[in-house]
Parts: C-alpha cells; structure tokens; sequence
C-alpha cells in the first residue's frame, strides 16, 4: 500500500534511520522545532517497519508510518487533549493548590493512578475539595495556564492548511473556553463546574454539572466535531498524552501520543517525545 514515513526530531535525524529512506522520494527540511523528513513509498507492513524506524531512530525522534488518505493529504481536523498536552498544566491541579487543597488533590489522583478509582469518580472527589471557592479564582489561575511550547504554531499551521483544530479537555469550561478564545481554536468541550449564589457572591459547589468528558465522552467528541466540521475521520488526527485519550487516538485515523505515559506511547500510531506541540503538523500534513 502506499505509505508516507516521517521522521520528527529537535536535533538532526540519526544516519541509521535515514539509511532506511535511500529513496527518490524522500523530503527532508528544517522546522521552527527542529528536523523534519519524508518518504513515499510502497510498504506491504506498515507496522514491522514502524518497529525497525522507532528502534533506529532512538527515543528521541518521533516516527510515523502512514497510510490511508493521510500518506499523501492533509488531515483536516486536529483535536487535542488539553492537560499535560495542549498545555503543560492541569487545572484541577491549579485551583486545587489555590484553595489550599493540594496535598488532598494529589492523594486522589494518586489513588486513581493506582487503579484504586476511575477517572470519573477520581474527578468527582477532587472537584469536592473545591467547594465553596469564589468563581474568581478563575480569573486568577487562568493566567497561570501555560501554553506547550509550539501550541500557537499547531494552530497557525493548521489554519494555514485550511484544516479546523480544537480540544476535549477533562478540564474545566471556565478555564478551557477563555484559552479556545485566546488562541483561536474552532471548537472545545470541557467539564462544566457547577455554581451557585452564596451570601451574595458566587461560588462553585464542588460538583460537575452533565456528564464528564471521559475516555468515551473525549471519542464522542472527535466523531461530532468531525462531523460538524464536514470532516471524515479518516482525515482526522488525535493528539494526548493519557490512557484517558486511547480511545480518541484509536477513533481517528492518526492517534498521536505527546510526551505520554508508556501505555499511551506504545499504543498510539506516533509518539512524539519531546515537548514542542506543532511537530504534530509534520504528521498531520505531508509537507
């Protein structure tokens, strides 16, 4: 079948995995993160030569056997998750250590590492903590969300390319939103924390309000942006970082894990392992 390989990596890309590409369709050029290079060409296993490219490449390079529409077109949809991928940040984390609640936070998401909770009951414990916080914590944690470096570049080259990028986010609404608008995302969907009014002020009740954006709820999400965006799937990318993401990841045609745990890494189509967000374009887009 036809395939495209690309090879990603800050630093040049070893010899003995160019040494594979030693054909006439190879490109190969420098990006804003690094080095970027590409094959065309026929390959009958896919997945045996995306096992010899990641074991000559090294840790550090990012690799890509790629097949379907997306060997030779662009993906035209991009959806990210966001804590500890779109950002480098979780923002449970954040407002947990604002409400003096960190070490608590910590404990349940321990726990929940441990196989001891889901991730739904997990979320649910660690929202508790934050009841009766005044909604403007928001308005101080926001700015102490940090972008992963080459997220605005993600974006910008996928507008460039006329494709559609947002975000499914295991995060916050209050919190999400503001960055999608920030950054000039298509679409999001995030956890909504619920509020009242308490003695004249709002505050949030330590609870989420609808269904939590989970493992299948982040799958779900993929398939309506697609199709509100007029995208198949086999044009779409998936990019996180948790098992929490493998279900969207296995969804769409591409699965991209980003500087991921070791499941999520060895499941996903590609991972990327070091930190710069906009080498997704390279997978995404064919040069």
């Amino acid at each position: 079948m036809h395939t495209r390989v690309t090879l990603a990596s800050p630093a040049p890309i070893p010899d003995v995995a160019l040494s594979a590409l030693a054909h006439a369709q190879v490109r190969a050029w420098e990006a804003p993160f690094g080095h970027v290079v590409h094959e065309f060409l026929e390959c009958d296993d896919p997945e045996s030569l995306r096992t010899r490219l990641r074991a000559d490449a090294g840790p550090g390079v990012a690799v890509g056997v790629i097949d379907g529409e997306l060997a030779e077109g662009d993906a035209g949809l991009v959806m990210c998750d966001v804590d500890s991928t779109f950002t480098t940040t979780e923002a449970i984390d954040l407002l947990a250590e604002h409400a003096g609640k960190g070490a608590e936070v910590a404990a349940i998401t321990e726990a929940a590492m441990r196989g001891e909770l889901d991730f739904a009951e997990s979320l649910r414990r660690r929202v508790a903590t934050l009841k009766g916080l005044p909604t403007t914590v928001f308005d101080e944690v926001y700015p102490r969300m940090t972008l992963t470096p080459g997220a605005r570049e993600l974006v910008a080259a996928v507008h460039e390319r006329g494709a559609r990028i947002g975000v499914t986010s295991g995060g916050f609404t209050q919190l999400v939103g503001p960055l999608a608008d920030e950054v000039g995302l298509d679409f999001f969907s995030a956890n909504v924390l619920g509020t009242t009014r308490r003695e004249g002020r709002e505050v949030l009740t330590g609870e989420v309000v609808g269904d939590i954006i989970d493992r299948r709820r982040k799958s779900v999400d993929l398939r309506t942006f697609a199709a509100d965006a007029g995208v198949p799937l086999s044009r779409a990318v998936a990019v996180g970082d948790g098992a929490n993401d493998l279900t969207m990841l296995a969804t769409a045609a591409l699965g991209i894990a980003f500087c991921a745990k070791p499941v999520t890494a060895a499941q996903a189509d590609v991972h990327v392992p070091f930190q710069r967000l906009d080498a997704v374009a390279a997978f995404a887009f064919p040069g």
